[in-house]
């Protein structure tokens, strides 16, 4: 299809969903569909067009972006009673930017080629912050025709884009990617309170660690930045972070990678949900880390 004929939509605009569709819109008229009204309206009032259903958005759109909480979302939304495979026309594409189950994904990918509708998956690293600027990491699963086909669009998110290899591989390197930035989120902030219980204040600790071995993504960008300034609210959950270790470790079994640490991650977050609820952010892991060591990493005045 011509980039003239390219009738885009995008289904899911939550934190991360929406600031995906917020940067597509900057190149390209957006329809738009959320459960939730009011994500809708904050993308309504910057041009897009709301459709009030997924039979609606599928009739109206060749190309279908879904940022949603899990796979099995993705194939409500899809092949639902009212989905969008029932009205989507042969030759149309679905990318799915949600962090999923590869397995899930391939089997969906099967299920859509009898339509003659591709699957792309296309999940992201960075943040919303990183899909604001322009910056996100996009990692693509797709056959080659299709990600030839798709490539043009999403670069109108970001130049950061990686062809991973056929469906599904976008989003097992994701799962690789989550797995092990969430163990190394959980062992900074255990070495931060294990220096801040010893006498080192915590300003020191982290620059000292960022001068040395121990410098990695989450010690140079968020323990010093965010947890120690008391804001421990990034914008993800617990509960999406313990879903997207948890099938890295299902992944690791199902494929005979031991995931030792994977494992012991995953049991973390579980501990962390237990104790400050599945739906806290992610980033309250840093106050049960002080809870269970008695250290004060995070300041009083959190702002939770």
């Amino acid at each position: 299809m011509s980039e003239a004929n390219r009738r885009i939509g995008y289904v899911g605009l939550g934190n991360m969903g929406g600031a995906l569709a917020r940067r597509l819109q900057l190149a390209h008229p957006l329809r738009v569909f959320d459960v939730n009204q009011t994500s809708v309206v904050a993308l309504v009032e910057s041009g897009a067009a709301p459709c009030a259903n997924l039979e609606e958005l599928g009739a109206s759109c060749d190309i279908v972006f879904l940022c949603l909480p899990t796979s099995e979302h993705v194939r409500s939304a899809i092949f639902g009673s009212q989905g969008l495979a029932q009205n989507l026309r042969p030759g149309a594409v679905i990318v799915d930017q949600t962090s999923g189950d590869p397995t899930v994904t391939r089997a969906i990918a099967t299920e859509l080629a009898a339509l003659q509708i591709a699957l792309v998956d296309a999940p992201v690293s960075g943040g919303p912050q990183g899909a604001q600027a322009g910056t996100i990491a996009i990692m693509v699963g797709a056959a080659q025709s299709d990600w030839e086909r798709i490539r043009p669009v999403l670069e109108s998110i970001s130049p950061n884009i990686f062809h991973a290899g056929a469906v599904g591989s976008g989003h097992v390197i994701k799962l690789v990617n989550n797995v092990v930035h969430g163990a190394l989120r959980l062992l900074t902030l255990e070495g931060a309170a294990l220096a801040v219980k010893n006498g080192i204040a915590p300003e020191m600790a982290t620059k000292i660690l960022n001068a040395g071995g121990a410098r990695n993504f989450y010690s140079e960008t968020i323990l010093g930045e965010r947890i120690m300034k008391g804001n421990v609210n990034v914008g993800f959950s617990l509960a999406l972070m313990h879903k997207d270790v948890r099938l890295a470790c299902k992944l690791g079994g199902d494929s005979g990678v031991p995931m030792l640490f994977g494992s012991l991650t995953n049991e973390y977050y579980q501990m962390c949900i237990n104790a400050m609820g599945a739906d806290a952010d992610v980033d309250t892991a840093a106050l049960f880390i002080d809870r269970l060591s008695g250290a004060q990493v995070v300041p009083p005045a959190s702002n939770v």
